[in-house]
């Protein structure tokens, strides 16, 4: 009797823990050196919005803005990640690709959570900050 009570149990709990699971959601940090200045222009793609103007360069929209809406300035891509590992988020890969004649370098991070806000919750783009200013 009680090896089946247990797996009764069992069989009750694991649909709950698996439903319960969390997903792994992604962000690609890209870096392209500035073109009248020194250091890069650093933008975070979570995947939710265009990180391409028409023109084939990266939006600052996608660049990261603090609770009054100011731009967060980051020194380097090693800053930039440094800021996303601070939020919970692990360095998976990185890459370089050339787009014209400029070298983009690409960091993906990632992070276990039950949904794309609470896994960029504390972080945001200058495009979330205005759409929560209107």
């Amino acid at each position: 009797f009680m090896n089946k009570l247990i797996l009764v149990i069992l069989t009750m709990i694991l649909p709950i823990s698996i439903y319960a699971q969390s997903k792994k959601y992604y962000c690609e940090v890209k870096g392209v050196e500035k073109e009248l200045t020194a250091g890069l222009k650093i933008v975070f793609d979570f995947g939710n919005n265009p990180v391409y103007s028409a023109w084939g360069g990266l939006k600052s929209k996608q660049k990261l803005v603090d609770e009054k809406g100011d731009e967060i300035p980051f020194n380097s891509m090693v800053d930039a990640g440094n800021y996303l590992s601070d939020k919970g988020w692990t360095f998976l890969q990185a890459y370089t690709s050339v787009y014209g004649s400029q070298a983009i370098v690409h960091w993906i991070f990632t992070k276990e959570a039950d949904s794309p806000e609470d896994a960029t919750k504390g972080i945001m783009t200058k495009d979330d900050y205005k759409k929560i200013k209107k």
